[in-house]
């Protein structure tokens, strides 16, 4: 008998520890956010001397910049400037630089002290009291600025007018994972990421639970940073053609306004990273737990899109930074301003000088001349 109840409990020890290793293992996964990003720039990255740091925990910095880009009657980038405030909380000593394609910098309205200029950096250095407002007009290189910015132009003369191509160009590949992860952990984590983005903060540090396995989906998919775009096309003697869509977060990445007439064409848009919105937008309910309370939605496509969502509001967050805030946990806000520029006028090319007579032999002869003199100077003085 008690043989008999040794082997039932060695028995059932060992189903027991079967079904222990048959669980599969769970792992806990960092999501996207709120860094890093995808790719280096932006902010902008200059060559140069390596620039002097600030003291981290002293100071706050806040930064607003205007990006104006003057593009040409073909759309292409061919002027950039950029205006940036930085709003400095903190006192004591600081030192730090902008970095970039930089080719002249200009103390702005409004600045509390003069930037310097160094090869590809604009440097500051001076004391806060507390409170200190840093303002500069940065003029940058086009051909080193212009890919980075997130939005392309091209305007064509077709059809009795002309089209105006406006694209997303902040389309990049990314890592992302594939695995699974319960449906009410994604569903909570889609509105935390949803309430983030409707308050128009940065992503704060999450993870999922994957149980199981965790791959690498390949091909590697394609995001892009949602970036609003409005502004209008006009020609001369005819009215503006208005525009104003969303390109990313779900709609197309590309635009193409149309306006009737002739001559040149003008062109003034506004552009600016925007949280995602649509793709967060949950399905038949007000929030993303209760739509999945009513309907079922597959485990893997909620995570597919939670983490396509917050890779997207990583790089919306990039694109916010044109020129980089010296201070990486800094708020920052930016527009980006396109605008047809006049080409400048070639210069004026010199008449040739009409011959008086004289010819290359005459030429000859003053030189040797001249040279002559020289010499004989040169023995006087030898002599003297």
């Amino acid at each position: 008998m008690l043989a008999r109840s040794s082997a039932v409990v060695i028995g059932a020890a060992l189903v027991l520890a079967a079904g222990a290793a048959a669980q599969p293992s769970t792992q806990e996964v960092v999501l996207p956010g709120p860094v890093p990003y995808p790719t280096v720039s932006p902010p902008l990255v200059g060559y140069g001397p390596a620039p002097p740091g600030f003291t981290r925990y002293v100071f706050h910095i806040t930064s607003s910049q205007r990006v104006k880009v003057g593009v040409d009657e073909e759309g292409r980038a061919t002027a950039v400037q950029v205006r940036e405030r930085l709003g400095v909380s903190g006192r004591g000593d600081y030192q730090f630089a902008i970095t970039g394609p930089i080719s002249d910098v200009r103390r702005a309205s409004g600045s509390e002290s003069d930037p310097g200029l160094r090869v590809n950096q604009v440097l500051w250095v001076g004391f806060s009291p507390g409170q200190k407002v840093l303002a500069a007009d940065v003029t940058l290189r086009p051909r080193g600025a212009a890919p980075y910015l997130p939005v392309q132009l091209r305007l064509r003369r077709e059809d009795g007018g002309v089209t105006l191509t406006v694209a997303n160009a902040t389309r990049t590949p990314v890592l992302e994972y594939v695995g699974f992860v319960r449906r009410r952990e994604s569903a909570a984590l889609l509105d935390e990421t949803r309430r983030a983005a409707l308050a128009g903060v940065r992503l704060r540090p999450a993870h999922a639970t994957f149980i199981g396995s965790v791959t690498e989906r390949l091909p590697h998919p394609s995001i892009e940073a949602p970036i609003k775009v409005e502004g209008e096309l006009r020609l001369p003697g005819s009215a503006p053609v208005p525009f104003s869509r969303t390109l990313g977060d779900g709609a197309p990445l590309v635009i193409r306004v149309h306006a009737r007439g002739s001559g040149r064409p003008h062109v003034h848009l506004r552009a600016r990273p925007v949280p995602v919105e649509r793709l967060l937008r949950p399905p038949g309910a007000s929030t993303w737990k209760a739509a999945v309370k009513r309907r079922h939605l597959p485990a893997a496509s909620l995570l597919q899109r939670l983490l396509e969502a917050r890779l997207r509001m990583v790089r919306a967050d990039q694109y916010e930074t044109y020129l980089s805030n010296p201070d990486a946990d800094g708020r920052n806000h930016i527009v980006y301003e396109y605008e047809t520029v006049t080409a400048p006028s070639p210069p004026p090319v010199a008449a040739p000088k009409r011959d008086s007579g004289g010819g290359p032999l005459v030429v000859l002869l003053v030189l040797g001349a001249s040279v002559l003199g020289a010499g004989a100077a040169l023995v006087a003085w030898a002599h003297s």
